[in-house]
């Protein structure tokens, strides 16, 4: 970027105690970070190594067929989240059945086995977004929990009820087994896969430089993505040709938003041909230096204009036999901490051209929104868009980023998100996040988390002297290693048409 730029070297750096410069006129075609370089190298003015001439030194393909044996395959584990929800029905005196049929004989909940006339199908009329269904579980009635007779019991004597289910769950599924459904779905991942322009050692200093071989990593990537086998794929920070990353022409058809300002990277969307097909709607690309806020954001063009992008898309469902359609939207949002005003408006700009792109109200928004848990961006798609999270029961603990060279405690944190219209789907699997603590456990320095109790006595062991503060734990550890090939983890979520009949709705009274 500056016109020069160093090569790592061991031997030399003993030596010299720093990197090898290198102008970049003398970089070599095909050399990106991570590159192997064989080069002669002379010794400056200011007694600093520099390289001569350099050559790439071409990887062994044998490295390269590795590259799914490598991959740390705990990101790649599909859950069945507990999809909980409550309803509250009120028994009066011509109408207090409940509806629904359970089994209370044994077990800490209750099935439901099947729904007639009653409260419940009621409740199910007036709430279409918590609907009660078959195969439901009751966990909880008025307080009650884990006693199925005992929440029997509440139901029979109790006239206010307020009844939790849970919808899923690894209880009732045996291993690899999904709750069977006749209701079209489909799988959407949404993953920042590191752009090689932004994999230096600058930014992750400590880090092996052969796992920053481009080649490598897009390998990696292409390994993980075929064992998430989704039918819409999202993707953001992408440098390279899409059959690099296994997204093959033959297999999906795409629509790219490349970054501008001569910058390397770019969005992408790509869904599975044999599942879907554009909507008459079609797609629209996003500049978001073109949609200036207004005046009431004081606009500043410095502040504003950051060469950030996104894209919107109407797919159908080949194999639905509604062939209904729904919007996919993705966009990677500036990452500057200071600009939390302009990822806010970039969050507005994304979820508007998702929702005026076509009248369906089936809408899925995702992307490296670099923005935590709570803050004015996610509260704006969390709670004022209508959507929800795939991932909002563990957002407060999980992550999907994490440098432990950014900043004096290096910075880990929930920063991508797959958002939908919950109303019309349900989430049925999604990839597993870890926390900080879990990649602790997993560094391979061998870190784990510790705990310890401390007291101290005095010397005539009259009393205890206050315990010192517990010590501050270490940062995370990168997820960009030779097991992954990004500083971001993958999303994946299998999203249900739970209500495929709904009609089309004005957004503007969700």
């Amino acid at each position: 970027k500056e016109g020069y730029g160093f090569v790592s070297c061991p031997e030399l750096f003993d030596h010299f105690k720093r990197d090898v410069y290198i102008d970049a006129q003398r970089l070599p075609d095909g050399a990106f970070p991570g590159s192997q370089l064989e080069f002669t190298w002379t010794v400056s003015a200011r007694h600093q190594p520099q390289v001569l001439r350099a050559v790439v030194v071409e990887r062994n393909p044998s490295e390269l067929a590795g590259a799914d044996e490598s991959l740390e395959m705990s990101f790649l584990e599909y859950i069945e989240p507990l999809n909980s929800f409550s309803i509250v029905v009120e028994k009066r005196r011509h109408n207090s059945r409940l509806g629904i049929d359970v089994d209370p004989s044994e077990g800490k909940d209750m099935l439901v086995d099947a729904i007639s006339a009653g409260l419940v199908s009621e409740w199910n009329r007036r709430n279409p977004r918590r609907m009660v269904k078959v195969g439901d579980r009751v966990i909880e009635v008025n307080n009650v929990a884990g006693d199925a007779k005992a929440m029997f019991k509440e139901c029979r004597n109790a006239t206010h009820l307020n009844m939790t289910f849970r919808r899923g769950g690894p209880d009732e599924l045996g291993e690899g087994e999904s709750v069977p459904s006749d209701l079209p779905s489909l799988t959407v991942v949404s993953w920042n896969v590191l752009s090689s322009a932004y994999a230096s050692l600058k930014t992750y200093p400590r880090i092996d430089p052969a796992v920053l071989h481009v080649e490598r990593r897009r390998a990696q990537a292409a390994a993980a993505l075929h064992r998430m086998a989704a039918g819409v794929i999202c993707l953001q920070e992408v440098d390279c040709q899409l059959e690099e990353l296994g997204i093959h022409p033959d297999v999906f058809e795409s629509c790219v938003a490349q970054r501008p300002g001569g910058r390397p990277d770019r969005c992408v969307i790509a869904w599975r041909k044999d599942s879907f097909e554009v909507g008459p709607s079609g797609f629209r690309l996003i500049n978001f230096d073109e949609h200036p806020p207004p005046k009431a954001f004081a606009y500043d063009s410095r502040t504003y204009d950051t060469g950030n992008v996104g894209l919107a898309i109407e797919l159908r469902m080949k194999r639905d036999p509604g062939k209904r359609c729904f919007v996919v939207a993705t966009a990677h949002l500036t990452w500057d901490p200071n600009l939390t005003g302009t990822r806010t408006w970039q969050s507005h700009v994304l979820v508007d051209a998702a929702r005026s792109l076509s009248p369906t109200p089936r809408v899925i928004v995702c992307g490296d929104l670099n923005s935590l848990p709570g803050s004015p961006p996610h509260q704006l798609l969390s709670k004022g868009s209508g959507l929800a999270s795939a991932y909002s029961d563990v957002e407060t603990h999980a992550l999907t980023n994490s440098n432990a060279d950014t900043g004096p405690g290096g910075f880990a944190g929930m920063i991508d998100y797959i958002f939908y219209a919950e109303k019309w789907f349900l989430v049925k699997q999604r990839l597993q996040l870890p926390t900080g603590d879990e990649l602790r456990a997993r560094a391979d320095d061998g870190t784990t988390p510790t705990s310890s109790a401390y007291i101290g006595s005095t010397g005539s062991g009259m009393g205890h002297a206050p315990p010192p503060p517990p010590p501050s734990p270490p940062p995370v550890p990168t997820l960009l290693s030779g097991r992954w090939p990004s500083d971001h983890l993958a999303l994946a979520a299998v999203l249900e048409l739970s209500n495929p009949e709904a009609a089309e709705v004005d957004w503007d009274l969700v």
